[in-house]
């Protein structure tokens, strides 16, 4: 340790060190004040809203309850459809479900069979397939076409037969 440094300046020094840290301890006292303060705001506030937030909860959780929708039915259990199932067969099944009136196009029916049937398909079927099978359905009487198909938009078809005073 070097004692180069001179009476004077020793003093000098640790007057400078006893003010610094007196003004710390004065701020410091000040800052304690302040956030005694604002731990007490904080306090009621938290008061203020957790029991705001059990009043909601226990109104809130009950109503979600009755507002959440119940998880659909499962599709009914299949007959064995067989290694290799076919298309048409699929589609039909899937139109037969639907309600009657309900209209439908071909881009609804291939997704309905792409969930329906994802385990007995390699692959997803695609919508241009299910156009076929639903034409082949409506020149049999079995739907009728609601809406032509152009190059635009899909044909959309309804179950049953045309109405009487319909297209």
């Amino acid at each position: 340790m070097s004692t180069s440094l001179s009476v004077a300046q020793i003093l000098e020094n640790l007057e400078k060190k006893l003010a610094f840290h007196r003004n710390q301890e004065t701020l410091h006292t000040q800052q304690e004040a302040f956030h005694r303060e604002q731990r007490a705001v904080h306090g009621a506030e938290i008061e203020k809203v957790a029991q705001h937030l059990e009043a909601f909860k226990a109104v809130a959780l009950p109503a979600a309850e009755l507002a959440t929708p119940s998880a659909p039915p499962p599709f009914p259990e299949e007959p064995d459809l067989g290694v290799k199932p076919l298309i048409s067969r699929l589609v039909t099944r899937v139109v037969a479900s639907r309600p009657a009136g309900e209209t439908f196009g071909s881009t609804h029916i291939a997704a309905a069979v792409n969930q329906r049937y994802a385990s007995k398909l390699r692959r997803p079927v695609s919508p241009r397939t299910v156009s076929v099978t639903l034409r082949r359905l409506r020149d049999t009487g079995q739907i009728h076409e609601v809406r032509e198909g152009k190059a635009h938009h899909e044909a959309i078809y309804a179950k049953g037969p045309r109405p009487a005073g319909g297209r």
